[in-house]
């Protein structure tokens, strides 16, 4: 059985390696995340192992575990590698108000849909666990992906500087907190057996703030290190091993069961946070000696390796992604649909009185695209939610989160693609317009003059 789907294995993998790149080269060139191919090819490569392979989903759960942790470590240490913070500062206050509307906003709505078509009969959940199925699958979508926010906003001319900065903002801070938010409800539902708020919070709070001591003090001691090792070959496969550790050493610090992932994960976006912006860190701790910090070449690798990560996981989440209930592709369409009229809530909140252009106020609404933190958490705690834990939500639940989760990212990048090149094209035509008109001034003026 093992040597017969080798080959097609292999075919498969080095196939998602073309079109990732393949993919990568159409967003640069035409705004379409690369996600939608790598989704939809994942949808016919799950449904291409079922038929021909009679492989069912517990084959493919038993990596997810492991590979969902490679993945956190890599997405959030990337993040931080690539955070400005001088950016980050200037824009905190609007960008930290977006963070949270949005995120809030999607996460009570997505639980209000939950409840209600539980309590309709829709879904087949007790009305009791619904409240903690919404709150999960609520954080799971609730934020935007970094990897396509951050190079589109940069890429929109039109968009005003401090619009730009906003978004990226927002699209660094809801990877670690959606992931933050899942663990600690993955915590009380599982393994404490109690879905008590205060204790919800309380372990949020912790897990915050042991990854952020943790990752900063790691980071700083790392910081020297890396600079003497920098010219050795290969150096910067060190920094991976020991950001790997890192996650390790701090969620045992707080303890595997007590939520020691969510630190873990904080600790590694905060550990490449230092790393990434060393010399403005030591500059502001009045650091006499010499400052350093992570080089191109190193950073480079990082993006690479968080690449194909990323391509991976995009292509497994649409192999995991069976579709074989019709109401569970309904409440993806429902979630998705609220989340876009959230949205735009949420951006008339974070730009009140902001002098926003209405055009930057209609591009931030559209650019929400949903990515590898939602496809990573709907592929690993949905099987643990569903066949395990303090909810046992039975057969009937079977692919719940992976399928909204693949309907909402999908839509969302959807969205984002038309909604972007409406309003691009909507402003071109507008500056031409204006050129046109300019220059039949410049030609009554030229016939005046004679």
């Amino acid at each position: 059985m093992v040597e017969e789907i080798v080959i097609p294995a292999l075919v498969a993998l080095g196939t998602i390696m073309v079109l990732g790149f393949i993919g990568n080269y159409i967003f640069n060139r035409t705004q379409i995340p690369s996600i939608v191919w790598l989704l939809l090819f994942g949808l016919i490569v799950g449904y291409i192992i079922r038929e021909r392979y009679v492989l069912n989903e517990s084959f493919l759960y038993n990596f997810s575990g492991f590979f969902a942790a490679i993945a956190i470590v890599i997405i959030l240490f990337d993040g931080g590698i690539n955070t400005d913070l001088h950016q980050l500062f200037k824009g905190a206050p609007r960008g930290l108000l977006l963070t949270i509307s949005g995120f809030c906003l999607s996460l009570l709505a997505t639980l209000l849909i939950i409840v209600g078509l539980s309590a309709a009969g829709i879904l087949p959940i007790e009305l009791g666990d619904s409240f903690a199925v919404g709150i999960i699958l609520g954080a799971i979508v609730g934020g935007t992906s970094s990897p396509i926010v951050i190079p589109l906003a940069c890429r929109l001319r039109n968009l005003q500087e401090k619009t730009k900065v906003i978004l990226s903002i927002e699209s660094i801070i809801t990877d670690p907190l959606a992931i933050v938010v899942v663990l600690a409800g993955v915590y009380m539902i599982v393994v404490a057996r109690s879905p008590d708020l205060a204790l919800g919070i309380k372990n949020l709070v912790s897990t915050f703030s042991v990854g952020i001591v943790v990752g900063t003090i790691l980071g700083f001691a790392w910081l020297p290190v890396m600079h003497k090792v920098r010219k050795e070959q290969f150096s910067y496969i060190l920094t991976l091993a020991v950001v790997f550790l890192v996650y390790s050493l701090t969620a045992l610090l707080v303890g595997v069961e007590e939520g020691g992932a969510g630190a873990g994960a904080i600790s590694c976006l905060m550990f490449g946070l230092v790393l990434g912006n060393g010399k403005k860190l030591l500059k502001m701790i009045k650091y006499e000696g010499k400052a350093f910090e992570m080089d191109g070449q190193t950073k480079q690798f990082h993006s690479l390796t968080s690449f194909v990560i990323r391509t991976f996981f995009f292509v497994y989440l649409g192999m995991m992604v069976s579709f074989q209930k019709t109401e569970f592709i309904i409440v993806g369409i429902l979630v998705l649909f609220v989340l876009l009229l959230l949205r735009f809530l949420a951006v008339h909140i974070s730009t009140f009185k902001g002098s926003f252009e209405k055009d930057d106020k209609q591009t931030m609404t559209v650019i929400m695209p949903r990515g590898l933190a939602a496809a990573i958490l709907a592929i690993s705690f949905g099987p643990v939610l569903v066949r395990e834990g303090g909810l046992n939500l039975g057969a009937a639940m079977e692919g719940f989160f992976q399928d909204v989760a693949f309907v909402v990212i999908l839509g969302t990048a959807i969205i984002c693609t038309i909604g972007v090149s409406i309003i691009s094209h909507c402003e071109k035509k507008k500056i031409e317009v204006a050129n046109e008109k300019q220059t039949d001034s410049e030609k009554i003026d030229e016939i005046i003059g004679k």
